[in-house]
């Protein structure tokens, strides 16, 4: 089985609700001109089974807790409506209405024995609170207790000075966003105190494996451990980039994704087809693809 877990879905009646319809535009996110069947046809004419849906950037962080309340619920609700009309094809990563705790609390609770969640998502960032905020620890309990998978994903700085020009916010400052992220969850020690919680990074985990020798050196043993107790998506194209990940933090912590629909079906096909390392043995290519993650996941 080969299971995409970084896609993102749209629905139009949502982004309107949040006040983003221009999200995403077409000239980043190519493939979001198609529609579910050209969709699927496209996961067809590569064997990949079933995508792992999440909002990506256009996460329900909005001011009022009802808003927020009320747009978490009508993506949750979306997602799963799509999924039903799909079996197999899809699963869904719920969002959340942060920083609003109790309402996440409340959503949690509402979504998570629906078959079709396999999974929550929360933004590296929440509105500006920093993941490793202990308002959020009342979240990580609730998920801990699940043991559930917790997806990360980047909401685009595009308020910070040096990322402001030239689309930096998204070209590398998502991969700071999923460095920094990652770290600040290992420093708060939420590792250790939420063991039960399995987090994904996307795009490899940004730049920790390039940094992990030095991030190492200046933060001791316990943060390598903390990194290595996390999953991380391959979305990247990069040979070199997935060998250092694979060094860094071990294959087996490693999940196929693409995040479609950022990439036109030539990069799309590439996602996959660049995993195909003389290095990595059947079996554990048989593991990135799909198998792991179906195990993460509860797929079968």
């Amino acid at each position: 089985m080969i299971i995409d877990v970084h896609a993102h879905y749209y629905p139009s009646a949502y982004m309107e609700l949040i006040g983003r319809p221009d999200v995403p535009s077409l000239l980043a996110a190519p493939l979001a001109q198609q529609g579910i069947g050209e969709r699927l046809a496209l996961m067809d004419s590569l064997g990949i089974d079933r995508q792992i849906l999440s909002v990506s950037q256009a996460q329900p962080y909005l001011e009022r807790r009802s808003d927020a309340a009320t747009a978490a619920r009508m993506a949750n609700d979306l997602y799963d409506e799509l999924c039903q009309r799909h079996p197999g094809r899809f699963s869904v990563f719920a969002a959340l209405p942060l920083p609003h705790v109790d309402e996440a609390l409340a959503e949690i609770e509402r979504v998570s024995r629906r078959s079709t969640v396999v999974g929550f998502t929360i933004g590296c960032s929440v509105n500006g609170l920093q993941v490793d905020s202990g308002l959020l620890d009342p979240i990580y309990d609730a998920l801990d207790a699940l043991g559930a998978v917790l997806f990360l994903h980047p909401v685009g700085q595009t308020d910070v000075a040096f990322l402001k020009d030239h689309n930096l916010a998204w070209s590398v400052g998502a991969t700071f966003e999923d460095t920094t992220a990652a770290l600040r969850l290992v420093y708060a020690d939420v590792p250790r105190r939420f063991p039960r919680m399995r987090v994904i990074v996307p795009h490899l985990g940004g730049t920790l494996p390039f940094l992990i020798d030095r991030l190492t050196r200046k933060g001791g043993t316990a943060t390598i451990e903390g990194l290595r107790s996390f999953y991380y998506d391959t979305v990247s194209g990069s040979l070199d980039a997935l060998n250092c990940t694979r060094h860094a933090f071990g294959t087996d912590r490693l999940l196929f994704g693409t995040d479609y629909p950022f990439c036109d079906a030539r990069e799309f096909e590439r996602h996959l087809t660049y995993l195909d390392d003389p290095t990595m043995s059947g079996d554990e290519l048989d593991s990135v693809r799909g198998r792991r993650a179906g195990e993460l996941l509860g797929i079968e």
